[in-house]
């Protein structure tokens, strides 16, 4: 009987630690990329049905809450991408592949355009992803088209966003700029809350957030490049949609 308990519990002490090897919950450390460490915060969560989701910070290049693509977990190894966040193609997507020594600890590789770093985890409590935001409509006086200037390397940078909404669905923006050669930038995410707009293309890391002043005639704010930052204001210069 006394054999048969010591076996038993043997049992459950083997199960309790394969369920405590899972890659759920917070995890910080850092990639070991040329010259530099790269600091990251890795969030994975899964739900009910078995489904992981997953959001990542990189403080180093301005990327808060990205999130995570292609999550696999097979017993103590995970993979993820982050889609385009760290550049568009050929650059991206950006590939992280890992195995947990320990139920604390991740280690592995992070592979973009042939490039290799090797990365280190350790987790740090439980996770906190960050759901993805969502387009929404701007107000009708904002869907119109608004320019303005920046100043980079010495040299102007001629800004036109154009919003424009849609039935039933989020706002769109045309983003583009004019210096040295002229970039039309994809953009994913337009959203007003009250006087705040905030217009982002994740795949080239440039954002613009302002606040509407002016009876709505203007839109100050701040230009973002990856960790950049350079104040921009942009005014009316086409007649409010519908």
């Amino acid at each position: 009987m006394r054999r048969m308990m010591v076996t038993l519990l043997l049992c459950l002490s083997a199960v309790a630690g394969a369920a405590s090897q899972t890659p759920a919950g917070r995890w910080e450390g850092s990639a070991q990329i040329p010259g530099r460490e790269l600091p990251l915060v890795v969030d994975l969560a899964q739900d009910n049905a078995g489904a992981w989701s997953g959001s990542i910070i990189l403080a180093g290049v301005g990327i808060k809450g990205a999130p995570l693509a292609h999550i696999a977990v097979s017993g103590s190894d995970i993979a993820f991408d982050i889609a385009n966040a760290l550049g568009s193609p050929p650059d991206a997507p950006a590939n992280f592949k890992g195995h947990l020594s320990s139920a604390d600890a991740i280690a592995g590789e992070l592979r973009q355009a042939g490039n290799v770093a090797p990365f280190a985890l350790r987790r740090v409590g439980p996770a906190q992803v960050e759901t993805p935001l969502r387009s929404t409509p701007v107000a009708r006086e904002l869907a119109s088209g608004w320019s303005g200037v920046f100043e980079l390397g010495g040299y102007p940078r001629n800004v036109t966003i154009t919003l424009e909404n849609h039935a039933d669905a989020g706002a769109t923006a045309k983003f583009v700029i004019v210096g040295k050669r002229t970039s039309d930038l994809p953009v994913d995410l337009v959203v007003q809350d009250g006087d705040f707009v905030r217009i982002e293309s994740a795949a080239t890391q440039v954002a613009f957030e302002g606040r509407v002043v002016k009876g709505g005639t203007e839109i100050r704010g701040t230009f973002e490049m990856g960790s950049l930052e350079l104040p921009l204001v942009l005014r009316r210069t086409t007649r409010s949609g519908s």
